[in-house]
């Protein structure tokens, strides 16, 4: 690989929950847009955004990602991974930030169409930034009307941007409007390149050789196995022992979960990460009955709680993430593991060793006991989150994960 001096870098923030034909496209976009000579993920370990467990170890992930045209794949702290589309945003930027030596950030939309595309986002980012006095009024009193905060946005936009609340109706937009929010807020001087998507949407659930990640875990849901289809060929190998048996899902969990719930108050659960005070009690009153992850969620879901914020609440409530920590994580990002590298990418993983503003971990057990203070800490709850992921394989599947301590992929 050539010197940094003559390397452009384009990073992408993912959660491959599986990687699948949409994902390669992207990447293959990324470099014939942007003419990088390398692509940088940052991906979701073993919990991913909507507040659940990916479907698959988090290795499996990075491997078919690096298999697929990504040069080097690193992990997103769990407090990162598993918060708010604003909160992953912002970790995601400042993770390619803190690299310094990734140039570009490319990230996929609905909407990313025409020259203007990373302009129509920005242009939307900048308005949410600036949050004019009479958008905020109004968007406050749908709030007071009993609307999610998401809702609320939207119809507060629909009022003052109505091409914005258009925009922000689909889930990828909403990402790609972050991303650039979290450039816009911190100062980074990451470019962007926003790429179309190429499968038939998120929520779609048709399986086909395009299809999303939500229709690839429905199939493997019912059919008990991914699509071939779906998936590039060079990952393939990689899901064929991948059935209903041995992926994971937020139900594996529910005993977990009503250990932990069966030990918090309202004060004490209200004091975790994202669980204000009466989502807390609504919480552990459905929780006086027994409970599987899903009833319990469906049974909490209101019109102010959408089933993805319930989830993520659960979520934080099974990791023990707190609200205090994660004040401290959004200032200041503690770590960043590298899963995995292709070989021919040895040179790179050195630049950014030199050059990464914070604590890289390529050899797990050497670079994490540098760690001290606040960092320590959050290495502590990614590698709980890892060992109760392991648990749940062990006990569905008889599948004992190797020491994720000790694990690095070369491809």
């Amino acid at each position: 690989m050539q010197p940094k001096t003559l390397m452009k870098i384009a990073g992408i923030i993912a959660e491959y929950n599986p990687f699948h034909n949409g994902h390669r496209y992207h990447i293959e976009q990324t470099r014939r847009r942007t003419g990088c000579d390398a692509v940088v993920v940052v991906m979701s370990g073993d919990f991913v955004q909507r507040g659940v467990p990916a479907v698959t170890d988090r290795f499996l992930r990075a491997e078919a990602a690096l298999r697929c045209g990504a040069d080097v794949v690193l992990e997103l702290p769990v407090y990162g991974a598993t918060a708010s589309a604003e909160d992953f945003a912002s970790a995601g930027i400042r993770a390619l930030t803190a690299l310094s030596c990734v140039d570009i950030v490319s990230y996929g939309a609905e909407d990313a169409t025409g020259a203007d595309g990373c302009n129509t986002f920005r242009e939307t980012a900048q308005f949410l930034l600036d949050d004019p006095e009479d958008f905020h009024s109004e968007l406050l009193s749908h709030v007071r009307e009993g609307n999610s905060y998401a809702k609320a946005r939207s119809l507060a936009l629909s009022e003052f941007r109505p091409e914005a609340a258009e925009l922000l109706s689909k889930p990828n937009n909403i990402l790609a409007v972050e991303y650039e929010k979290a450039i816009l807020a911190s100062g980074s001087k990451l470019s962007t390149c926003a790429i179309p998507r190429s499968d038939r949407g998120y929520h779609d659930t048709a399986v086909d050789e395009l299809c999303s990640a939500t229709a690839i875990r429905e199939s493997l849901s019912a059919e008990g196995r991914i699509p071939a289809v779906a998936v590039p060929e060079e990952a393939s190998a990689l899901y064929a022992s991948l059935n209903a048996e041995n992926a994971v899902s937020a139900d594996d969990f529910s005993d977990m979960l009503f250990a932990e719930l069966s030990a918090h108050t309202t004060a004490s659960l209200s004091a975790l990460y994202d669980i204000p005070e009466d989502l807390a009690n609504r919480i552990l009153e459905a929780a006086k009955r027994p409970f599987t992850w899903t009833s319990l969620a469906e049974s909490v879901k209101c019109k102010a709680y959408t089933r993805t914020r319930i989830d993520r609440a659960l979520c934080h409530t099974l990791l023990r993430l707190t609200r205090k920590d994660a004040d401290i994580f959004r200032k200041e990002l503690p770590y960043l593991r590298v899963l995995g590298f292709r070989r021919d990418a040895e040179d790179l993983i050195a630049e950014m060793e030199k050059s990464s503003k914070v604590p890289l971990l390529v050899r797990f057990l050497r670079d994490s006991a540098k760690l001290s203070g606040d960092a320590e800490r959050f290495l502590s709850t990614d590698l709980r989150a890892s060992a109760l992921y392991s648990q749940v394989l062990y006990r569905k599947a008889g599948i004992l994960r190797e020491d994720a301590r000790r694990r690095l992929l070369t491809v």
